[in-house]
């Protein structure tokens, strides 16, 4: 067993002091020369206790024992989704400041749902003689404040010219482009096995990009397929190979190994099919690295930025679920492929040289049906009963029917307009809404703009609440769901909540100027990776920045 493994596994314990961890932190005389920005999607913090036993000494193990972990790590806000939760990452705020209020959210000012980084104004950059449509019109225009990048690059540019280079890479759009920011050089994401792009960065696809996506890369990959990397009777993490909380792919009876990935393509989206399997993180890397090679990142003394987004995680989580052998084997996987990169970049950009972070952008529950059959108290949500009482008593009270706009993201909108042209309170009808809708079994709490407003929650669920909500963008009625409650799916699984099992995440950083094999023990928050790097590196904190660096990481 790798040495730091007994470490790993005590830590949910919390058993090692503080300060028996605590080393000097190194001298920083310059900044590093690359600093890698990996963000796991829908990785909770358990999985590297509970996945322990899987990894190496050189991917997340290298991570703990080279540099500073924070134990308990957090997201300040819900919802808990990839886009709040890569903005929150990069611009050291959350969705009240930066915007980012959803994956999807309704706008009022557009009378419609709206995507976190759909953008009409700008167009598609894509192989030639290829057209991706709408899938190509992406930026990070919704997106308020800068990023840590975005001050980075400005702060490093020199009279010379001389300037950082930022490029951003996912197999999800949103995944590559919140992290890079709003001045990346390039953000790259997948569509049917092409990395594309849009014109907010490039009129035209690289040389180098172009000759990834002709290459078979993605091709051999597929053929592959996907079996357990190890003997099964080694996934103690895992519960067994097909239960009824998993789902399956179209074509095969069961969610089984080995997975014949080049035959289930066609059925499964086609040559994204590899987003829902390790082979996405793979090919993710594949990916930065040549990246690193076309743009010389970090090869001379002006940092630059490589952000890489593990969406794969997030799509096997959602179709299998948080204790499933398929997950448990695609972050084995995963590690693999972070010994890859750090190998890498110890050869590219030199051991010492480059600086990495690791933290999710969310959680997940544990399936509500799994933990039913185990005699918890949760289950599955279906809010139509709710919003059709909602509707109803509204009616009757008010005697109309268009006071309410949409649901949408666990929050009712009102007509703010009509409520103001018949006379009506809008906080005294949102507070009928939520007495309404809090009759429900499955609701905790139902939170109105009137007592969001004021910014008095200070702790718990309902402060992440709080900080997740804007006043002009969000709803006027915020329905919160008790714990382990799930409007999803049978099987697989999800997140959004505010609660912990969402929230938690890990953080994991070493390089220049991080102290070697510290645990941090301090709550520490998702906002707070931003100001922390901008401490490390010396660049201006971003323009939203509500966290404060981790004070642990800068004991002498």
């Amino acid at each position: 067993m790798p040495t730091c493994l007994p470490r790993l596994l005590a830590l949910g314990l919390i058993v090692l002091p503080l300060l028996a961890c605590a080393q000097k932190r190194k001298k920083k005389d310059t900044p590093p020369k690359l600093i890698v920005a990996l963000t796991v999607d829908q990785m909770r913090a358990d999985y590297l206790t509970r996945y322990a036993d899987g990894f190496g000494m050189d991917g997340f193990v290298r991570l703990i024992d080279e540099g500073f972990m924070s134990l308990d790590h957090h997201f300040s806000y819900a919802p808990t989704y990839t886009g709040p939760g890569h903005a929150s990452i990069a611009t050291g705020t959350t969705p009240a400041v930066h915007g980012i209020i959803g994956n999807n959210w309704y706008s009022r000012a557009e009378s419609r749902k709206v995507y976190c980084a759909e953008d009409a104004s700008v167009n598609p950059v894509a192989m030639p003689g290829t057209d991706p449509g709408s899938k190509g019109q992406m930026s990070p225009g919704r997106m308020h404040g800068s990023t840590w990048a975005d001050e980075l690059k400005l702060h490093f540019t020199r009279p010379d010219g001389t300037a950082p280079i930022v490029i951003g890479a996912s197999m999800k759009d949103r995944g590559a482009i919140l992290p890079a920011g709003h001045a990346a050089d390039a953000a790259y994401w997948l569509n049917q096995g092409d990395f594309i792009t849009s014109n907010h960065y490039l009129e035209t696809l690289p040389e180098w990009v172009q000759n990834f996506n002709e290459s078979n890369a993605l091709e051999d990959r597929l053929n592959d397929g996907w079996n357990l990397r190890d003997n099964p009777e080694t996934y103690t993490g895992s519960s067994v190979d097909n239960t009824p909380y998993e789902s399956k792919w179209k074509g095969v009876d069961r969610p089984t190994f080995p997975y014949d990935l080049a035959a289930l393509a066609e059925a499964n989206g086609g040559k994204d099919i590899v987003k829902g399997t390790p082979i996405g993180n793979d090919l993710l890397v594949d990916f930065g690295l040549a990246a690193i090679d076309a743009h010389g990142l970090g090869l001379d003394d002006t940092p630059d930025v490589l952000a890489l987004s593990f969406s794969s995680t997030d799509y096997v989580g959602h179709q299998f679920g948080a204790h499933a052998m398929e997950t448990e084997d695609t972050y084995r996987r995963l590690d693999d492929a972070l010994t890859r990169l750090f190998d890498a970049l110890d050869e590219k950009v030199g051991m010492g040289e480059w600086m990495a972070f690791l933290t999710a952008d969310h959680g997940a529950v544990t399936v509500p049906g799994q933990e039913k059959a185990r005699g918890l108290p949760v289950d599955y949500w279906n809010p139509e009963p709710m919003k059709a009482r909602v509707d109803t008593a509204v009616a009757q009270r008010y005697g109309r029917t268009d006071l309410i706009l949409t649901y949408d993201n666990d929050q009712f909108f009102l007509n703010r307009p009509l409520l103001l042209d018949a006379g009506l309170d809008l906080d005294e009808v949102a507070r009928f809404v939520a007495g309404v809708a809090e009759t429900a079994p499955e609701v905790q709490r139902v939170l109105t703009a009137e007592e969001l407003r004021p910014g008095a929650f200070f702790e718990g669920a309902e402060a992440n609440v709080l900080r997740g909500w804007s006043a002009k963008m969000s709803g006027d009625v915020v329905v919160m769901l008790k714990p382990g409650f799930l409007e999803y799916g049978r099987t697989g699984t999800s997140h959004g909540s505010p609660y912990a099992y969402d929230t938690h995440v890990p953080f994991l950083i070493m390089g220049p100027g991080v102290p070697e094999g510290l645990t941090g023990m301090a709550r520490t928050e998702i906002r707070d990776i931003a100001p922390t790097l901008s401490a490390l590196i010396g660049f201006p904190r971003p323009s939203g920045c509500t966290g404060r660096p981790i004070e642990d990481l800068f004991y002498e």
